[in-house]
This record gives C-alpha cells, sequence and structure tokens, in this order.
C-alpha cells in the first residue's frame, strides 16, 4: 500500500477519534479494504465512516463489503453473548475460581458488531483445570478441534502435550448450529504465559475476581479492571514476541491491539498508575509497556501519559519492543524495521528479524 493507503486504513481504524481527513476517500482501494478484513477491523471501518457521514462517498463494492460484514458480526454476537451466559450457568456451581478473559468481556464493551469473538478464554487455577473440564463435558462439550467445518476429537497425546506444553487445555467444543455460531469452543488456560509452571501471578489475578452483572442481563466472572488490561497486554506480548506467530503472520493483528487503544484512549492519569503499579508488582510492567507503546504507533491515540509512563519504563531496554523468540530453537531476534507501523505494513516480517542470542 501507498502512504495515503496506510493513512486512510489508520483514520478508519481509530474510531475513538473524531476527526477525519475526508480527502483520503479516494484511496479506499482494495489493498485497503483486504487489510482491514485480514486485521478484522471492517466492522470498526464501517461504523467510523457511519458516524462521520461518510459511508456513501466510498466505492460501492468497498461500502458494501464493510457493511455486509457489520451485519453479520451483529448477528454473530448475539449467538456469542447467549454462549457467554450459557457458560456463565453451568459453571453457576463450580467450587473453584474462574475468569472469562478477552472477547466474552470485550464483544460488549465495543460499540454494537465491532468486535467478535470465536471462543471463550477461561482462566483457571491448575488445580481447577479437571474440575471445569468435567462440567463442560457433561455439558455435551468435547475436547478437539474444528478444521474445514467438522470436529475431530483430541488424541490422548494431543491432549497431555498441551497442558505439559502450553499452559492450556485442548479446547472443549459442542456444536450448536446458532447463526454465525456453528460451535461453542472454550479454552481453559491456567498460565499466562505460554509455558506452565509457576502459578504466582496467576493465582493473584485470580484473588482478585469480580463479577460483572448489568441491567441487560449481562452477566460475566472476569479478572479485575487493571487485571483484565495486565492480561491482555500479555496475551498480546505473547504471539507478538514468538516466532511461530510471526511466521503465520499472525503477530501484529490489529484487533488485538484496538483492544488496548480501546481501553486506553480515554484513560485517566489514575487508571494508568493503577494499571503499572499492579503490573510492577506482578512483573509484568514491561510487557504492559510494550503492547501501550506499539499500540499509540498504530492508531491515532491521544493517550499521552500513557505513553510517557511506558517509555519511562523502557528507557533502558530499547529493543524490548522489538525482540522475537523462538522457544524451540532457544534463539532470541531482533526486528532490524524500528518502526512499528513500518513493520506493521511488511508482508513479509520474519525477513525483518536478525539473530542476536542464542538462550
Amino acid at each position: 500500500m501507498n502512504s495515503k493507503e496506510k493513512e486512510l486504513f489508520k483514520n478508519v481504524c481509530s474510531f475513538k477519534s473524531e476527526s477525519f481527513d475526508e480527502t483520503l476517500l479516494e484511496f479506499a482501494t482494495p489493498e485497503v479494504l483486504g487489510y482491514l478484513f485480514f486485521n478484522r477491523m471492517q466492522s470498526i471501518a464501517y461504523g467510523k465512516l457511519l458516524n462521520q457521514e461518510l459511508i456513501g462517498k466510498v466505492n460501492r463494492e468497498f461500502r458494501n463489503s464493510l457493511k455486509c460484514a457489520r451485519e453479520q458480526n451483529v448477528k454473530k454476537n448475539t449467538s456469542y453473548f447467549w454462549f457467554v451466559q450459557y457458560l456463565e450457568n453451568i459453571l453457576s456451581n463450580c467450587d473453584c475460581e474462574y475468569a472469562m478473559l478477552k472477547g466474552a468481556y470485550l464483544c460488549h464493551l465495543y460499540p454494537e458488531g465491532y468486535r467478535t469473538s470465536n471462543d471463550i478464554d477461561l482462566l483457571v487455577h491448575p488445580d481447577g483445570v479437571t474440575v471445569i473440564g468435567n462440567i463442560l463435558s457433561d455439558a455435551g462439550f468435547k475436547q478437539g478441534h474444528v478444521r474445514n467445518g467438522k470436529f475431530n476429537l483430541a488424541t490422548r497425546k494431543e491432549i497431555i502435550e498441551s497442558r505439559m506444553m502450553r499452559g492450556e487445555t485442548v479446547p472443549y467444543i459442542k456444536e450448536i448450529n446458532l447463526p454465525g455460531l456453528q460451535f461453542l469452543e472454550v479454552d481453559i488456560n491456567f498460565s499466562v504465559d505460554y509455558k506452565p509452571g509457576e502459578t504466582d501471578v496467576l493465582e493473584q489475578m485470580l484473588s482478585d475476581i469480580i463479577v460483572i452483572d448489568e441491567p441487560d442481563g449481562f452477566k460475566i466472572h472476569t479478572l479485575s479492571k487493571s487485571d483484565f488490561f495486565i492480561h491482555l497486554c500479555s496475551h498480546l506480548y505473547k504471539e507478538a514476541t514468538t516466532l511461530p506467530w510471526v511466521e503465520m503472520q499472525r503477530d501484529m493483528a490489529l484487533y488485538k491491539y484496538c483492544d488496548i487503544y480501546m481501553l486506553l484512549n480515554e484513560a485517566s492519569k489514575k487508571d494508568i498508575d493503577e494499571i503499572f503499579i499492579r503490573a510492577k508488582k506482578l512483573q509484568m510492567d514491561k510487557i504492559c509497556a510494550f503492547a501501550v507503546l506499539q499500540t499509540s504507533e498504530l492508531f491515532y491515540f491521544k493517550n499521552d501519559y500513557a505513553i510517557k509512563v511506558t517509555k519511562e519504563i523502557l528507557e533502558f531496554d530499547e529493543d524490548f519492543i522489538h525482540t522475537v523468540i523462538s522457544p524451540k530453537e532457544k534463539k532470541k531476534y531482533v526486528f532490524t524495521e524500528k518502526n512499528i507501523s513500518n513493520r506493521f505494513f511488511s508482508n513479509d516480517r520474519k525477513s525483518l528479524l536478525k539473530e542476536v542470542e542464542t538462550l
């Protein structure tokens, strides 16, 4: 994409920004449209253009593609919100702590149809994995994967390896055939990293679970405000800095950065301070700084205080936001392209990596 196309892309994704450069609309090209869909930002782009009363000024195919995506998202989320409440109900008598993460709460927090999710992630203590797994099994869920629209039962080896190596279970899946949601999928996470083992951070987060119970009937067990944000940053960091995700071109999916953008764009200084005080206690302040600083380069981000705090945290480790780890090879790489926006728009980010160390 050329510079104007990139600028348009950034404009339509920055839905919290009230300004918009109308002259960019002539650059609503197939390339921009493809990037919006590839990064799951198509519905947000439609909402931004609609709110600016500019949706009628873009190419018909561009406009209709975004509109159809928005309608599909709304339909899918109706089913997904039912799924969240269904899971809450079957876990209501569970005698162990659990928290629903990421999309389970965020889809409800965004404007209608802006964000979707394909599954529900649960964070639990390792001791509670079997308990919750049994509850799901009793409700008709089975462990496996959906491939080409069909459910494939997991082998015992896959189940054991996932728990031993990844800090999460093989997904629990149930076919339900709701509009826009053929399968219900639950991922049980018992680590805040890609490695199981240490549980200190996990235990601290699970000790501060909250229940959100809104008048519209939306109810969810989730992490405290600060911990929810910290976990979100941790998940983004894990995928953005692990070589296999770079190789799959899934390391910088913009919808994940958009979550950080939405939560922080209008956060107060008090909110920022509370997040980073908690993050420092959990020894995750640099991870949060990574997520915030990269996000600030990808959107029209107006929280200057958050940027100031993150730059101070990373002042003596400037390569932290440019480092990638290969767990399998036990090697460390650094991106030669330091501009986050340029890196995002690269079609081959792996080629921008330089090996710097063997771990």
